[in-house]
């Protein structure tokens, strides 16, 4: 449905744009830009990565025979198998909720030019050929070429990463994602739904992958151990079972009773319930995350790699100083802040530039980004001139102006353009262009924007759309990018944490690393400019080219999409294990590369549907906290790991002597629950909110076995000790006492066990 807006003028030239029949044809065509963009993993893929596991397939055979053939009592450990999925459902769901919240249209309509009139329409029912029009503000649904446009600013950040506007003149192509901060256009679409550019390159976000984790591949590789001595211990033990006359229901039982404590159910129950725990506290602190296992992943990583725009800087300009040019030394700068109104204690040459960036504020017929952020410094300082004409600012002159009665015309612009036209006043008041142009050169240097404030003599014609002849410079303004106000002291926890940060951006590296320098970051000065490594390389030359790159280098700039996702890799192929932050459709491929990706609170739906992590409020300072919970998570699954595994390996051992005697085996899969209960699954989950910041260490599975296996042959051998001999003539205790003698000697043991995974004894985090 269109809704039509004769109001606004709509024809420009000859563009009287498509028939509604032409937009019909062309949609029936293929050539619409409906398209099925998921933001977050469907609840069917949610389903299955969550049921169909090894360790439910174990444990849904084993519940199924002792149903079959036993009493429902002993197959309860089956209830694990539905806990522990629906665990991780649950908190997946919540997670795709959030996001799809999140999800809302950046462009809620768009105007057409349909049937010579201009009608306003959702973005998904444009068709290639449209002629659409865009103002300021708006973001642009595909790609299109400027069919006319007046003063044309589009902003590419969240799909080049350059956080700068760029002009854009008639037959400029325009893509889709971007947005208008300035000026009007009429376009042509040229590449819509799937073909768009910002399609292709976030075609990578719908294919899933699940975050790498070392506990989850630690406990997979357990589960891949107990399936394989399944079969031949289940064999053997229906063997031995039989051979004590029992009946074949009795001996099934009896043999599922040993398998089943061999599987550590338990263990994959709490490490679900450990991340769940996490990811709740994460999510008090505005930290939504996409799976459980990055809690995990983050914890583990050693480099982390931040896009400047929208990460390290919010995206907004604000004043860095103002300096009069009767003292362009840095010495002499107007700081912003309080206590700049004029009589302040300046000379007059600071307080008539004050004055004339005043005036240059007030006239300007539309608020500008550098003039917002001007603001600030120019309180109490407007004079009230009165403006005879005003010359708006246009990205194509790179100027704005006006002309005051009784003061002149002034001129704030690009130096590069103004210095063209300073006359022979600039000399004859001896101002040495040579020194300004040094230090707008130093400033720029320092990754500033450097605006000239020039004026020229009272009396002079009005200001037209031409720089007039004898302009004199009075002062320097420079601009920088916003710093987000928690960004220093996070880069300084990843420091001292021994994580790498790398600076990737679209951005000049001089300027990203002027910031990175600002923030402390060690080594800012290593900064590399990816830009000769072109389209034209070839992918082998482009990937050894950035194999040369030095270890040591921090800013990488001028890094297109396809160059962060590769150097991402490349890091990973020296053994790093990375982590990226991003808020663009440019920074998905990297984001997809990188073990833990991190979208900010701007970022695009579908930045934000790739990612591990997504920082709500956008507050950098989040990420230690989500380290330091991922560092106690990782660590208490260790110890309880250990519990789970030693009973493991106990079972196996029992098992086995139970195969080779030909006993009775010592217990029925009640008896297991209860000490698995009282040893394992109780102090396990207190112990996975014991509190540790120590750092995450290679080699978890090792370190398990190195202390289970030791520990579980010690249990089994003392539990089938007590076991037989209770049944020595001086005892004659009957199977059931002898199984309540084993059931005891177990427990003892099992808190033996305990006691060694917990000294020293410490204080246990809240939950």
């Amino acid at each position: 449905m269109t809704v039509a807006n004769p109001e606004r003028p709509y024809a420009v030239g000859e563009l009287t744009g498509l028939s509604t029949a032409e937009a019909n044809r062309r949609r029936a065509a293929g050539l619409g830009n409906t398209i099925d963009e998921p933001t977050s993993r469907s609840i069917a893929s949610i389903l299955r990565a969550n049921i169909g596991t090894r360790f439910n397939a174990i444990i849904a055979s084993l519940t199924l025979v002792v149903l079959v053939f036993g009493h429902p009592i002993d197959a309860s450990f089956g209830a694990v198998m539905v806990i522990n999925a629906t665990i991780g459902i649950v908190q997946e769901l919540r997670a795709k909720r959030s996001l799809d919240a999140l999800s809302v249209l950046l462009t809620p309509s768009i105007g057409v030019i349909r049937n010579g009139q201009l009608h306003q329409i959702a973005p998904e029912d444009l068709v290639e050929g449209d002629v659409f029009q865009l103002v300021g503000g708006d973001q642009i649904p595909v790609d299109a070429t400027v069919a006319a446009a007046t003063g044309l600013d589009v902003d590419e950040s969240l799909l080049t990463g350059e956080s700068r506007p760029v002009p854009k003149a008639v037959g400029a192509e325009l893509l889709s994602g971007s947005f208008v901060v300035a000026g009007t256009a009429t376009a042509t679409a040229t590449r819509v739904g799937a073909r768009s550019w910002v399609r292709q390159l976030t075609a990578e976000a719908r294919t899933f992958e699940l975050t790498a984790s070392e506990l989850r591949l630690g406990v997979d590789q357990l589960l891949r151990y107990a399936s394989w001595l399944l079969p031949p211990v289940t064999a053997l033990l229906l063997w031995s079972q039989l051979r004590t006359n029992a009946s074949l229901a009795n001996a099934i039982v009896a043999a599922v009773a040993g398998v089943e404590a061999m599987v550590p159910q338990g263990l994959v129950l709490l490490v679900s319930l450990a991340m769940a725990v996490a990811v709740i506290r994460l999510a008090q602190r505005r930290v939504v995350v996409q799976e459980l296992a990055a809690v995990e992943g983050l914890a583990r990583i050693d480099v982390l790699c931040l896009d400047k725009t929208g990460t390290l800087t919010t995206g907004n300009v604000v004043l860095d100083q103002i300096e009069p040019v009767a003292g362009i030394e840095p010495g002499a700068a107007i700081k912003p802040g309080p206590g700049i109104e004029p009589g302040a204690g300046r000379e007059p040459g600071p307080e008539l530039l004050l004055a004339g960036l005043a005036a240059l504020a007030g006239s300007a017929a539309s608020p500008t980004a550098t003039m917002d952020a001007l603001a600030p410094a120019l309180v109490g300082s407007d004079p009230g001139w009165v403006a005879e004409s005003i010359v708006a600012f246009s990205s194509v002159r790179k100027w704005s102006g006006a002309t005051f009665t009784g003061h002149g015309t002034w001129i704030l612009g690009a130096p590069e353009i103004l210095f063209d036209t300073l006359g022979p006043a600039t000399r004859a008041d001896g101002i040495d262009v040579g020194v300004l142009r040094a230090r707008v050169d130093q400033l720029a240097d320092q990754g500033r924007r450097v605006l000239l404030v020039a004026c020229t003599a009272p009396g002079g014609v009005a200001l037209t759309e031409a720089l007039p002849a004898d302009l004199r410079p009075v002062g320097l303004v420079s601009l920088k990018e916003e710093i987000r106000p928690d960004a220093a002291s996070t880069l300084a926890y990843f420091h001292h944490q021994g994580v790498a940060v790398k600076l990737i951006s679209g951005d000049n590296p001089r300027t990203v690393a002027a910031v990175a320098d600002e923030l402390g970051l060690v080594t800012a000065d290593r900064w590399i400019d990816l830009r000769p490594l072109g389209d034209e390389q070839t992918p082998d030359k482009a990937a050894a080219q950035l194999e040369a790159i030095p270890a040591e280098t921090v800013v990488f700039g001028r890094v297109r999409p396809d160059q962060k996702r590769d150097l991402v890799r490349m890091l990973q192929a020296r053994g790093h294990t990375v982590a990226m932050t991003g808020d663009g459709v440019n920074d998905i491929p990297a984001l997809k590369a990188a073990d833990i990706g991190i979208a900010m609170n701007t970022a695009t739906a579908a930045t934000k549907a790739i990612a591990q992590l997504v920082l709500l409020d956008g507050r950098f300072d989040r990420l230690p906290g989500v380290v330091a919970e991922g560092r106690r998570v990782v660590a208490s699954i260790e110890r309880v790991s250990s519990l789970f595994v030693t009973k493991t390996v106990y079972a196996v051992a029992l098992a086995v002597a139970v195969g080779v005697t030909g006993r009775p085996f010592p217990f029925l899969p009640r008896h297991l629950s209860l000490v698995a209960t009282i040893t394992i699954g109780i102090p396990g989950f207190v112990l996975s909110f014991r509190s540790s910041n120590q750092t995450c260490r290679p080699g978890y599975l090792r370190r398990v076995l190195q202390f289970s296996i030791p520990a579980g042959l010690v249990a089994a051998t003392a539990t089938f000790a007590a076991y037989e001999l209770v049944q020595l003539p001086v005892a004659r205790a009957d199977l059931d006492q002898a199984r309540t003698a084993a059931t005891i000697t177990l427990t003892l043991v099992g808190v033996w066990v305990i006691y060694r995974l917990t000294k020293p004894l410490d204080r246990l985090e809240s939950i």
